[in-house]
């Protein structure tokens, strides 16, 4: 497909690992289409794109938290004739603290954002892509996704679902000329754990000293979805932590991760973060 045909949509563009997915394809010849929650955010963003596409990119804010934004999104693309051959899910919250006793509000809209957006993002721009025979969805999951994960239950649920989720839908695109990768990043240089509101330094510490900058996350993403990659994790580490994991028994990485988090972090409370 030729870049100078499609805009590639990268949601969660205003930070963190979307900001660096706009920056590397907006240099590699894409047109991007920014979406965030704040059109200010995302202005900023586009001002720092380089590329023979970059004053082509555009904003549109959008908050995908909001049941039938996805919905809403799409259609504001259909009527400005904005074709997507590059959809790019990035956009994602984070909620730490005890299952138990979360907040309603909280947990719903991370499962709006984190769930029930991107599989109709994936569904509406999919369905988009499958007619014309060709195009690329690049889902960002987490390391999380791979394990029950205490005290990121519902988190590390739904970025469980972004993987299974983007398996079944690769297998079914199989044909079409689509292609479907999923991205699992583990700790990245990001506002996460301070949105999150961790503030325990043994956390932290041990946060920054096992996490990939934000650049290197989304480089790793653009390249697994240019080789048609089903899957990847991100990072040597995580690999080698993933593979580690996958001969447990379903029941241990629970245990092992709370046992370890137990360490780090005393008496932890609900709040959330957006990646």
């Amino acid at each position: 497909m030729n870049l100078t045909d499609t805009y590639t949509l990268i949601t969660g563009a205003s930070g963190g690992i979307g900001k660096e997915f706009a920056i590397q394809l907006s240099a590699m010849g894409h047109k991007l289409i920014l979406v965030g929650r704040k059109l200010a955010s995302l202005e900023a963003v586009r001002a720092q794109l380089t590329g023979a596409q970059a004053a082509a990119s555009l904003c549109l804010p959008c908050d995908l938290s909001v049941p039938g934004a996805a919905g809403r999104l799409h259609a504001e693309c259909k009527a400005r004739a904005l074709d997507v051959g590059f959809l790019v899910n990035n956009a994602g919250i984070g909620l730490f603290g005890p299952a138990a006793g979360m907040a309603e509000s909280e947990v719903e809209a991370m499962v709006n954002l984190n769930v029930s957006s991107l599989s109709n993002l994936c569904s509406l721009f999919g369905a988009d892509m499958q007619k014309l025979g060709t195009g690329s969805i690049l889902n960002v999951g987490s390391f999380a996704g791979l394990n029950a994960t205490p005290y990121f239950a519902s988190y590390a649920a739904t970025k469980s679902y972004v993987l299974a989720f983007s398996l079944a839908l690769r297998a079914e695109l199989k044909s079409s000329g689509v292609h479907v990768t999923c991205l699992l990043p583990g700790y990245v240089r990001t506002a996460f754990d301070g949105n999150a509101g961790i503030r325990n330094p043994a956390y932290l510490k041990f946060s920054e000293s096992n996490s990939l900058s934000a650049a290197q996350v989304a480089a790793v993403g653009i390249r697994a979805a240019a080789r048609n990659k089903a899957w990847t994790v991100a990072g040597a580490r995580n690999k080698f932590a993933a593979a580690l994991f996958s001969l447990l028994p379903r029941t241990v990485p629970p245990s092992i991760m709370k046992s370890f988090l137990d360490r780090l972090v005393h008496k932890p409370s609900s709040t959330g973060a957006s990646e």
